[in-house]
């Protein structure tokens, strides 16, 4: 019988770490009433920061229109990374149909990988085994954040230290730092735990992805060299066992069970003895790229964490730095009546810039061509995978707004009235854009809806 198995691992760090795992497809934004805002409101041009050109007009000395002029940019930075990340994937689905030999024509990324999907479900139907594991971390900026409350006027309407979620309390640093201190790539050398990949010339431990050589007697991956005993899947030379369950001694371009000479893909019993690339739960030598921070002593490409007192912290400091270049920022829950929305909205605006890194391991046992062909794109799968889950949420946030909202906050005037329902509008067609990623991120492993 066929399975399915798909854990999606993600680290997104927004100042501050914020870790979930994910193991189905992703929950959809609902797209019912916001689709009626589309349709009601223009997106227009921009007033050169990103807000809709309606915005131009706000007075930045209003706390209302400040919040109402920090939600427009929110959005309209969030609005242009969904419709990236939805053409990401369009060229994706397209790459990969083009390989399996499917139509490879679409313009519209829905229907580009609703071909995928079907090819997908037809594979699984048909017994083949399908495994994808993408992790990834991402991080914003907190100049970002800091500068933007900054223009919204949190500072000047609340103490930020005392209303701040706690152990979410971030500033810039330059000076010695008396909590964690995070440093983000590029880094020379990372002596702390890394959040990303770890590339060192000596073994370190690792419980993610390794590139290079894994020392487990067992492992699930890929490896050049081949496998000698008990391996389950893709061949890329001799298959001596079975190959879809008939006895082989040759070439396999299905399951292979058995042993493979060369570029074996999958489970195996005996340790890889060339270049291993997959999941390693013992010591790798190369680069290791985990879901939970690892001890680096190397290079960190990612989010690298030194321990409380670090003399020198010239990145973002979780406590008192003796040399702080901003004023701290609040990366969580922010209690302060009047400066939530203006906080959540900054918040948004610094996760649409922000930059991940990511992995992905693929196992795919009974379907060669499959395998090839979605591999061949992984690269791009786990950057769209990646940039998905980043902007999913603010999105998310930020769509659930209303005119309601910032009616609340006091006379906004004609030309916040009218800045609303243009920021409104960008929000909606965020949504129903971030909603095709999310779907087309299940048809790469065939759990899109029909």
């Amino acid at each position: 019988m066929s399975t399915l198995f798909v854990t999606q691992s993600q680290k997104v760090t927004t100042m501050k770490s914020l870790s979930g795992k994910f193991k189905h497809a992703f929950l959809l934004v609902g797209a019912g009433s916001v689709l009626a805002l589309v349709s009601s409101a223009g997106c227009g041009a921009t007033d050169g920061t990103g807000a809709p050109a309606s915005c131009s007009g706000l007075d930045a000395t209003s706390k209302a229109q400040a919040t109402i002029k920090a939600y427009g940019e929110a959005c309209g930075k969030l609005n242009t990374r969904a419709t990236e990340v939805e053409a990401k994937w369009l060229a994706v689905c397209n790459a990969i149909n083009a390989d399996l030999g499917e139509d490879s024509t679409q313009t519209d990324t829905a229907k580009a990988c609703a071909v995928l999907n079907k090819r997908v479900k037809a594979a699984l139907a048909a017994g083949v085994t399908v495994s994808l594991d993408v992790q990834a971390d991402c991080h914003a900026d907190v100049s970002v954040q800091a500068d933007c409350e900054g223009k919204c006027q949190v500072d000047a309407s609340c103490d930020v230290a005392a209303h701040c979620e706690p152990g979410k309390l971030v500033v810039e640093c330059n000076g010695a730092c008396d909590a964690a201190c995070d440093i983000q790539a590029p880094t020379a050398t990372c002596t702390g735990t890394c959040q990303g990949t770890c590339t060192a010339n000596a073994d370190v431990a690792c419980t993610g992805e390794c590139t290079g050589s894994c020392s487990d007697l067992t492992w699930e991956g890929t490896c050049d060299a081949g496998c000698t005993a008990m391996f389950s899947g893709t061949c890329g030379g001799t298959c001596t066992g079975k190959c879809d369950g008939k006895d082989s001694t040759a070439a396999c371009s299905g399951k292979c069970e058995g042993s493979c000479s060369a570029t074996a893909s999958g489970t195996c019993a005996a340790q890889c003895t060339g270049m291993f690339k997959g999941g390693c739960k013992a010591m790798c030598n190369g680069s290791c790229a985990a879901s939970a921070a690892a001890q680096c002593n190397g290079k960190c490409d990612g989010t690298c964490t030194y321990a409380p007192g670090k003399a020198d912290c010239t990145g973002e400091c979780h406590g008192t730095c003796a040399g702080s270049v901003k004023p701290p920022t609040c990366t969580g829950m922010l209690d302060c009546a009047g400066s939530a929305d203006c906080h959540a909205s900054c918040q948004g605006s610094a996760q649409a810039d922000a930059s991940c890194t990511s992995t992905a391991v693929l196992q795919v046992e009974g379907d060669a061509k499959l395998y090839t062909a979605i591999n061949a794109h992984i690269s791009d799968v786990k950057d769209a995978f990646a940039l998905t889950l980043a902007l999913k949420d603010p999105i998310v946030a930020l769509a659930g707004r209303t005119s309601a909202t910032f009616s609340a906050l006091g006379d906004v005037g004609a030309s916040g009235a009218a800045c609303v329902v243009s920021s409104l509008s960008l929000a909606a067609q965020a949504s129903v854009s971030i909603n095709v990623s999310v779907q087309a991120s299940a048809s790469v492993q065939g759990k899109a809806s029909s």
